[in-house]
């Protein structure tokens, strides 16, 4: 039976996970972690801890409990213009403080969540990615080169601490009927926007199906980088159409100053970070075979099948 600590438990994946461990015979307890309150009523198995994943008392709370397996989905992915320090130490330094209170209560396995950012949505790019793809984030981008440093700490530590499993996922743009937040707002508008034309190419995740991913790859003490992403990729232009969306095209050099703009004065929920069209601009889908491989993961909705049901609240 498996005591499951969940770092970000009140955040959209965590409360996806949350939700599947406690009803899941094979795990006795949950543990979250989380600086906001948890936006659901308590399951019997969770003990709730709202505090910093910094916390040094991170490490007491993980022996208390004799957690045996951790699933690190602590991340700010939008910050304020005025807050990229406290997004930089809450990504990176984070990170460091899950890697340090694991290894010392001497945990079973770790799971990181990445992201397919670490890429960098380049116009090079192969299409698809695989995981031997060195990673290139966008150096103006903060959310992917902090997940490019997340990355290199869960490979040093899983090199220094082999006796604990080290996986780390990476999905794309994750959606589904409990999607919520500044960028499920915008994308639930009647419009959608593209860059030069929309003909590049993305992928969009179903969360049940990343669940299922973190699942298998904790029952299989998964070591190492696995692309969490669908079967399939479209150009932009065709997912925004297939959900039905008018469409609204920016070229690149307008877009830019205009969403950085909208940015630094803090609007639309800073989901527009200037540094974001490059990713609706240039390429950076990745592909699944390796996780469907070695881990048997079968994601069961496509890039439009899953943002048909985030858009629908699950209906579709």
């Amino acid at each position: 039976m498996q005591v499951v600590a969940v770092m970000g438990v009140s955040g959209y994946v965590g409360g996806r996970l949350l939700a599947r461990l406690s009803t899941n015979p094979g795990v006795e307890a949950v543990v979250g972690f989380d600086l906001r309150p948890l936006p659901h009523p308590s399951p019997e198995k969770l003990t709730f801890y709202r505090m910093d994943v910094c916390d040094p008392a991170l490490r007491e709370r993980l022996r208390q409990h004799r957690v045996d397996t951790v699933v690190h989905a602590a991340f700010i992915l939008y910050p304020h213009p005025s807050r990229l320090a406290q997004m930089e130490r809450s990504n990176v330094d984070g990170t460091a403080s899950v890697l340090k209170a694991a290894a010392e209560a001497r945990v079973r396995r770790l799971l990181a969540l990445s992201s397919t950012t670490v890429y960098g949505a380049w116009p090079d790019n192969p299409v698809p990615l695989m995981e031997e793809h060195p990673p290139h984030p966008n150096p103006d981008y903060p959310y992917g080169v902090h997940k490019g440093r997340v990355e290199a700490m869960c490979r040093a530590f899983g090199q220094e601490h082999p006796e604990i499993a080290c996986g780390v996922l990476r999905p794309p743009g994750i959606v589904g009927p409990h999607f919520q937040g500044p960028l499920a707002d915008l994308l639930r508008g009647p419009r959608a926007i593209l860059i030069d034309g929309g003909h590049a190419l993305a992928q969009f995740v179903h969360e049940e199906d990343l669940v299922d991913l973190i699942l298998l790859a904790l029952r299989a003490d998964a070591r190492g980088v696995f692309n969490a992403t669908p079967d399939d990729w479209l150009p932009w232009r065709e997912i925004w159409t297939g959900a039905g969306k008018q469409l609204m095209n920016f070229p690149w050099s307008m877009a830019r100053p205009l969403f950085g703009l909208l940015w630094r004065l803090g609007a639309l929920g800073c989901v527009t970070h200037p540094a974001q069209v490059n990713l609706a601009r240039f390429p950076f889908v990745a592909s699944n075979e390796k996780a469907r491989r070695e881990l048997g993961w079968r994601p069961r909705h496509s890039t439009l099948q899953a943002t048909q049901a985030f858009l629908s609240g699950g209906r579709a």
